[in-house]
């Protein structure tokens, strides 16, 4: 183990590049930030890019930073290639494309937060700019690094007879993480938010096997769905949810002798048999956490080390593939829901549509009022209603034109 100074900076760490740049402005752009100012030296700049909410973020490293080390920019960085600076992107996954293309152009390492972009085609492309360049891009998969997904794919790996797998990923309409309260990306639906994490754990369990969707269940306005995958030839349920009771992480395979279970809710989480219980991870309160093992690596890939395959943006554009077909059911799924909700002429305006119309219109639901909603919605079962087909695109664009409509009338 190399020299730790009172930084918490390892003397080991010798690739660490002269400047971080962090292009975003959210929660998880302050959690890595808090983070890095404490992994790498203080010769290290750290700048948080935040083109809208760079107010917020100035006010909140004032806080934070005595010794003055964080700055705060309200444009994107000016860069150069080489090793001499690095780029994380944590920005709205609506703007990562925007925002690696803007970063491999100058020929600069960049890490970039999960989901790699919003579409399969738009990844392949920016990997093989990556590659056609030699620059280094990393798709973030933190998990990757947590020893108690480690220590359980070591147990399961000897298993030859495995029958199926059940993974349950649920989260509370509020809970406090890393200190700050935590909300989802009310633009981003469920499944593309929370697969990126669910996916590479299980290419951690299960490597190289094909893993494809073959049915989709969409309850609650689509703030809750059950997906059917396999892995190879292991069927797979997951169960993905918004707004629920409260946060649940559970893996449980199925052999034909026993059953094995990671309920990592609260880490390290404890892995249970059919004879005992034990801690996910015996190191935990001792060693790295999973993100800094994944920032770690990360820099000194960057600055010209040895690249770690958990970094892979490959792992990335394979999630994409697989959330793109998942895509095809939800949109059949979500026309399915809204017809089903405007076949009764005494629908209320309940949490669940309030949910589904935010989403599809892109738009905060705090804007979303009753009136607002029950003329959208009203729009939509007099155009759409008495056809035998109608997709998820149309109702969306017939929404969206409804909203405009009324913006302008306002």
């Amino acid at each position: 183990m190399g020299i730790v100074n009172s930084s918490g900076y390892n003397e080991e760490n010798k690739n660490f590049p002269k400047r971080i740049a962090l292009i975003g402005g959210g929660r998880w752009a302050r959690v890595l930030t808090d983070v890095l100012s404490d992994l790498v030296p203080p010769s290290v700049e750290i700048i948080i890019h935040s083109i809208h909410n760079s107010k917020f973020i100035s006010s909140w490293v004032s806080q934070i930073d005595a010794g003055k080390r964080i700055q705060v920019a309200s444009n994107w960085p000016k860069l150069e290639k080489g090793h001499s600076t690095v780029v994380i992107i944590a920005n709205a996954a609506k703007d990562h494309a925007k925002a690696i293309e803007f970063v491999l152009m100058a020929e600069v390492s960049v890490l970039v937060e999960k989901p790699l972009t919003l579409s399969s085609t738009t990844s392949e492309q920016l990997i093989n700019v990556a590659q056609s360049k030699g620059v280094r891009l990393a798709a973030s998969h933190v998990f990757l690094y947590a020893r108690y997904i480690e220590n359980f794919a070591k147990l399961i790996s000897k298993e030859k007879n495995i029958q199926s797998l059940n993974f349950v990923w649920t989260d509370p309409k509020a809970e406090t993480r890393y200190g700050e309260l935590k909300k989802y990306d009310p633009f981003l639906p469920v499944y593309v938010d929370c697969l990126p994490h669910v996916l590479s754990i299980l290419d951690v369990l299960f490597p190289d096997r094909l893993q494809s969707c073959t049915n989709l269940k969409l309850v609650r306005g689509g703030a809750e769905l059950k997906l059917e995958i396999l892995l190879g030839d292991i069927p797979c349920t997951i169960h993905l949810e918004r707004n629920g009771k409260d946060r649940r992480r559970n893996i449980e395979v199925v052999t034909k002798e026993d059953r094995f279970r990671l309920d990592f809710s609260q880490e390290p989480g404890f892995i249970f048999t059919n004879s005992k219980k034990v801690s996910g991870d015996s190191q935990w309160e001792t060693s790295k956490r999973p993100l800094t093992c994944m920032l770690t690596s990360f820099l000194n890939w960057a600055g010209g080390g040895e690249f770690d395959k958990r970094l892979s943006a490959e792992l990335g554009l394979r999630i994409n593939r697989t959330i793109d077909q998942v895509s095809d059911f939800y949109r059949s799924a979500m026309a399915d829901w809204f017809k089903y909700k405007l076949m009764d002429s005494l629908y209320s305006v309940d949490e669940d549509v309030v949910y589904a119309l935010a989403e599809t219109l892109q738009v905060e639901e705090v804007y979303l009022t009753e009136p607002i909603i029950k003329k959208i919605l009203d729009q939509v079962k007099d155009r759409f209603l008495k056809l035998n087909e109608i997709t998820y695109l149309q109702i969306s664009a017939c929404m969206k034109e409804v909203l405009a409509q009324i913006k302008g009338s306002l």
